[in-house]
């Protein structure tokens, strides 16, 4: 353990911390303090903090937060960087069996704590979470934002048809229901169980390039100041786009990421003239625009993007932005 907490890692993965803790009103400069160096530039990808900062700078955010579930919350907003390592995987690799073996080595390389461990047995292909820490709290967070962001790389990779079955601790199903479609079942640990087939065939392509298509504009966007938005609908504009999966989240998993009722988010984009509906149409309408030039997507394919069930009501949609 003590070789773990003296490893370096990249700041990076504080500045993901402290960017999270702006949607929840949590000061930098507190969790800051818990850092050796308190004015290191964490967006510098050459610069590094020790495992034992980090895991500091983690307690301090989810003890202000006062969320059990942080780990979950905190994982499912580590979507867009997520979709960037997807992007990353697809040019590595064309197996399913390949691609796991890339994540584990991620995992063994960036944030060791946590391991993949896979096992191949009768029942099927079983990837499985382990972590080294030993306090209980902090344990149960680490692996449910991890599992957030390897359920997320699984389900992007897979192909359309495979069947996906979770295992969690039961303190876990409850928030992580809300959040995946997958069945889950009660288990002891973390669990994620292939039919063994799945090893040898392809990475879904056409996920992927749908992805490696829309995450620059997902970049550009949360990086493009919105002049005509006020401070909390922009909070609130950037938070959607995060959660991008690449279909554009609904207002109750967006609301799970603030420190208000949704009741209080509603009131808060009312007293900026604003709601949720016209700052998510207007994310709709600039992904519409932006994927209808210059790529060759069917207008289905564009509706399901943006969440629309039917092409039809993808058009009228467009129509009414076009009014607009």
């Amino acid at each position: 353990m003590r070789q773990i907490y003296s490893m370096k890692i990249k700041a990076t993965y504080v500045a993901n911390l402290i960017e999270y803790a702006s949607y929840k009103g949590i000061s930098e400069v507190m969790l800051r303090n818990h850092l050796i160096e308190k004015k290191l530039d964490l967006c510098n990808q050459d610069m590094t903090v020790t495992f034992f900062e980090y895991q500091n700078v983690f307690k301090a955010l989810m003890s202000a937060t006062k969320d059990k579930d942080f780990g979950i919350h905190y994982g499912s907003f580590l979507n867009l960087k997520a979709l960037g390592f997807i992007v990353q995987i697809s040019l590595n690799t064309t197996s399913i069996q390949q691609a796991v073996f890339i994540l584990k080595n991620y995992l063994a390389n960036t944030f060791p704590v946590v391991r993949i461990e896979d096992r191949l047995k009768e029942t099927g292909y079983i990837l499985s979470l382990t972590c080294e820490i030993e306090e209980a709290k902090l344990k149960k967070q680490f692996l449910d934002f991890v599992f957030c962001f390897i359920y997320r790389e699984l389900k992007l990779i897979l192909p359309i048809d495979s069947s996906l079955t979770i295992e969690l601790p039961d303190s876990s199903i409850g928030e992580m229901k809300k959040l995946i479609n997958d069945k889950i079942t009660k288990g002891k640990g973390y669990n994620f169980m292939l039919p063994k087939t799945v090893l040898n065939t392809e990475i879904n392509v056409s996920k992927v390039k749908q992805i490696e298509i829309l995450l620059p504009k997902f970049l550009q966007l949360i990086n493009t100041k919105k002049h005509s938005l006020s401070p909390f609908s922009v909070q609130i504009r950037n938070m959607i786009l995060n959660l991008c999966k690449p279909e554009i989240p609904n207002f109750e998993q967006v609301a799970t990421h603030f420190p208000f009722s949704i009741r209080t988010i509603q009131r808060k984009l009312s007293n900026e003239n604003s709601s949720f509906r016209m700052i998510a149409d207007g994310i709709k309408n600039e992904l519409s625009i932006y994927l209808s030039k210059g790529y060759k997507m069917k207008t289905q394919e564009i509706a399901y993007l943006l969440g629309y069930s039917e092409a039809s009501s993808y058009l009228h949609a467009v129509k009414k932005w076009q009014k607009s």
